[in-house]
Formats: structure tokens, sequence, C-alpha cells
């Protein structure tokens, strides 16, 4: 992410991630802690002289999922690249695996190419194979600018 963003801009993306994860633990807390104005557990509020507001609490799985998801969210921040331009612990990049899988893919397809390479155009126009190759190829990388004809 440091080859996009200024030192300034990761600083201000890590410190708006961690201020967002002490608010939603702030939250939480706050939001605990039950204060019922009224003695009958509502706020106080009334509609139609018989439907009352109450003031009850959030079910105890939600709190507790809500902090599973705080405490996966800074581990996930510590392992991997979500600060800013901090490389986490685990030292993951989308560049480097996108190299990992374009190694992996192109030496699976230098097998294949290395039998078309020393063959001229006339013979490859010939070989049924090598033409399904080269019409996959074009659909694939070439038929968005020039048409799939």
């Amino acid at each position: 992410m440091s080859d996009f963003m200024s030192p300034g801009w990761a600083i201000y993306v890590a410190v708006a991630t961690i201020v967002g994860l002490v608010a939603c633990l702030a939250l939480l807390v706050i939001t605990a802690r039950g204060r019922t104005p009224t003695a009958d557990g509502s706020t106080g509020h009334v509609w139609d002289g018989d439907l009352r507001e109450m003031n009850n609490p959030m079910p105890r799985w939600w709190m507790i999922l809500f902090v599973i998801t705080i405490v996966f969210s800074a581990g996930y921040l510590v392992l991997y690249p979500g600060l800013g331009s901090a490389k986490g612990v685990l030292g993951w990049s989308s560049a480097q695996a996108w190299q990992q899988e374009q190694d992996a893919a192109n030496s699976k397809l230098a097998k294949v190419y290395a039998q078309y390479a020393s063959l001229p155009a006339p013979a490859l126009a010939r070989d049924k194979q090598a033409m399904a190759i080269g019409e996959r190829l074009f659909v694939n990388n070439c038929s968005g600018c020039h048409g799939s004809d």
C-alpha cells in the first residue's frame, strides 16, 4: 500500500482505523450499562396511552459477537497489511501473491508454448491445437478492444 500513498496518508489511514476500532469498543462498553430512567424499564416515552418505549439491553450473544469481531479485526491488522504502510507480521502482500501465481502459471505454460516457439507461422496455422490456443488467448486478452470476431 505504501506504493500508492505518501507517509502522511498512511498515518491518516492507520489513525482512522485504530480510532474506528476503539470507537466500536467504546460504543459497546457505554451501551452495555443498563440505565433505565424509570422503574418499569421504559424510557418514559408513551404513545397512544399504552405503547411504551422500552430500554432493553442487546442480547448477550450480540455483544459477544461484537467483541469477537473487534478482536478479529485487531488480529487481522497485526498479521496483514491494513494499517497504512505497515507490512504486518506475516509480511504478506498482494503484489507478492500475484507474482507467485504468475510464476506458477508461466512455468505450466512454458511447456505448452515451447513446442510452438520454433515453428513458422504457416505451420502454426495448420496446427489445430495451436489455433485453439491462439483463439483462447485472443478471446481472453484482445477481444475486449478488438472485438470477438
